[in-house]
């Protein structure tokens, strides 16, 4: 059972909670992924906040990145930025996903 942090009023994006909220529950048995994308100022952002707030309080380590334009030649700059906070925690991989990581963010 999800627990819903209760500060935001999504009340018009209850399909896309409920989507997100089904993600954050079937995390344990294998994850999944969602493409949030739409025009500017719809709210992404807002939901996006929201559905990382009830994945903090559900125990799950949030992680996040952004695109940035001036590093878009840079490979893998997103997946960089994206497992920063996360490489000091490499050693809990097995060889070959360590391995390859190690390779990505040098």
């Amino acid at each position: 059972m999800i627990t819903r942090v209760p500060t935001l009023a999504l009340h018009v994006r209850a399909p896309e909670v409920a989507a997100l909220e089904e993600l954050i529950a079937s995390a344990a048995g294998g994850g999944g992924a969602l493409v949030v994308r739409g025009e500017a100022g719809i709210g992404k952002s807002t939901l996006l906040a929201d559905v990382q707030r009830t994945a903090a309080v559900a125990g799950m380590t949030v992680i996040g990145a952004s695109g940035v334009q001036s590093e878009a030649h840079l490979p893998f700059a997103g997946l960089h930025q994206l497992l920063q906070p996360l490489l000091g925690q490499l050693d809990a991989l097995p060889g070959p996903h360590r391995t390859a990581l190690e390779a990505a963010s040098a």
